[in-house]
């Protein structure tokens, strides 16, 4: 008679044991991800760690982790690759921590949370969500580094007439050095600082003269500022700004940076203030195509009080209002050189200017 007891008591433990288990476990997993570097440059891989943390008296024998990444965030440096599937097993009140490689592939802040965990009681009867992660992960891409080509606006009023001016460096007159960039000449590397650092540097030397620029870069694509956004637009006028702002440090230049853009976790550009290529390559690398407020704002500071701002306004922007427009004329009626960047968005038969193309988009 026990015999076929036997059976019956086999039916009954496979059918009650995997709602016992996750009875036992349910609400005692937790999932935790986290990352020491909140920026990095595109292509550049980043550590984050992932872990799962059993609180429950019964073992994990059977667990899977899966990632999915943001549109700008890859697990391979070249090719968009999103997803994530790591198996893995997490014993009675302890963690299993699993580290990979996160590359960015497209410039702006992007958010990781997406990380779910699904397990099994071991023997693949009934397969459960056990958590999803507590927590997000920010992460800025830095814009690609590319040499510009651009030929920047050196001029000067002499009269009614613009004159061009040209911005050479001294080359009697050594500054200092800084790190090798892309398109530096090579009489100008200092080999016994390279010998010494044991990097590739080239020597600074003092502008003939010292000129500042007003940068102002334009987010806004309608009217009014939030009813649209051009995402390409933005990424182009973004990597033509790096470009540019390294070019004009190497000339010597001083910059004041100014944007409409919104920036997560960071204060809005709204005031033209002195910068770095380096700490606007890190501003750039938390801004959204959204535009926080109208182009307008920027504007009318340097309209009301000229001699406040340089001489010299380079503005980024893909579109303008006809009142922007206006605004722009009187500041070279004024005196000011205006010289409007548009971005280079890639088209079918090649590159084409952004400015009529995003009429016809919006």
């Amino acid at each position: 008679m026990i015999w076929f007891l036997v059976p019956l008591a086999i039916l009954i433990f496979a059918w009650l044991w995997p709602l016992l288990w996750y009875a036992a476990v349910q609400g005692r997993v937790e999932c935790t991800i986290a990352s020491e570097r909140r920026e990095c440059e595109a292509g550049e891989g980043v550590p984050v760690e992932i872990d799962v943390i059993n609180r429950s008296f019964v073992p994990l024998p059977f667990v899977e982790v899966r990632v999915r990444l943001p549109e700008g965030l890859s697990f391979h440096p070249s090719v968009q690759r999103p997803d994530l599937c790591v198996i893995t097993r997490v014993w009675i009140k302890s963690r299993a921590r699993i580290r990979v490689q996160v590359y960015g592939v497209r410039r702006g802040p992007q958010i990781l949370s997406d990380v779910s965990v699904v397990g099994h009681e071991g023997f693949g009867l009934a397969i459960r969500p056990l958590a999803r992660a507590s927590n997000a992960v920010w992460l800025a891409i830095r814009p690609a580094r590319r040499a510009s080509h651009a030929h920047l606006p050196f001029r000067m009023l002499q009269g009614l007439r613009a004159a061009p001016r040209a911005l050479v460096a001294d080359e009697t007159w050594v500054r200092g050095v800084r790190p090798y960039q892309y398109g530096d000449p090579v009489r100008h590397i200092d080999w016994r600082a390279t010998a010494r650092l044991g990097d590739l540097v080239v020597k600074q030397f003092f502008p003939t003269a010292q000129r500042q620029f007003l940068v102002i870069l334009n987010a806004q694509v309608s009217e009014p500022h939030w009813l649209r956004y051009h995402r390409e637009a933005f990424e182009a006028l973004c990597d033509e700004l790096s470009a540019w702002a390294d070019r004009l440090h190497r000339g010597g230049a001083e910059v004041l940076f100014a944007t409409n853009a919104s920036v997560s976790l960071r204060r809005l550009k709204s005031a033209p203030d002195r910068i770095t290529p380096s700490a606007l390559r890190s501003l750039l690398a938390h801004a959204h195509p959204y535009a926080a407020y109208g182009l307008e704002v920027l504007l009318l500071p340097v309209l009301r009080a000229p001699d406040a701002y340089p001489g010299e306004l380079i503005l980024f922007s893909s579109w303008e209002s006809a009142r922007q427009a206006a605004v722009l004329r009187q500041l070279e009626r004024m005196g000011k050189a205006v010289h409007v960047v548009r971005p280079k968005l890639r088209e079918d038969g090649g590159e084409s200017d952004g400015h009529h193309d995003l009429l016809h988009r919006i």
